[in-house]
């Protein structure tokens, strides 16, 4: 090591969320204080993170088993579950994907609500 580094702490967010960071870590012999590649890779997909924590047994709050495809399959689980209801992105980051939906409301597409 050209600095002496044999470990690196990424923080909180951005190099912590990195897989290929981590992995360039491991790849250099640099231990990284963290998760391994694998599994931050795995925690990026957040539908695959879920199953892993009930897999776990983690408690987590009710939510789908893979993503919803179809307005039906919300309305389901509205039905199911109450409001307010989170819609996230599978991928998203940083609460970038998410939605809070408090109520039930039916618009009409933009160009019919005229009518």
């Amino acid at each position: 090591m050209d600095n002496g580094v044999d470990a690196i702490h990424p923080g909180y967010g951005f190099l912590s969320e990195r897989a290929d960071f981590a992995q360039a870590c491991s790849d250099a012999g640099v231990r990284f204080v963290g998760p391994s590649p694998e599994t931050v890779r795995k925690m990026g997909d957040k539908v695959e993170a879920r199953s892993l924590a009930i897999g776990a047994g983690v408690p987590v709050v009710p939510g789908t088993n893979s993503p919803i495809s179809s307005l039906q399959e919300a309305q389901a689980f509205a039905q199911t579950y109450g409001f307010p209801i989170i819609f996230k992105a599978a991928y998203g980051g940083g609460g970038r994907g998410m939605r809070v939906v408090r109520e039930y409301e039916e618009r009409l597409p933009e160009w019919r609500s005229n009518v």
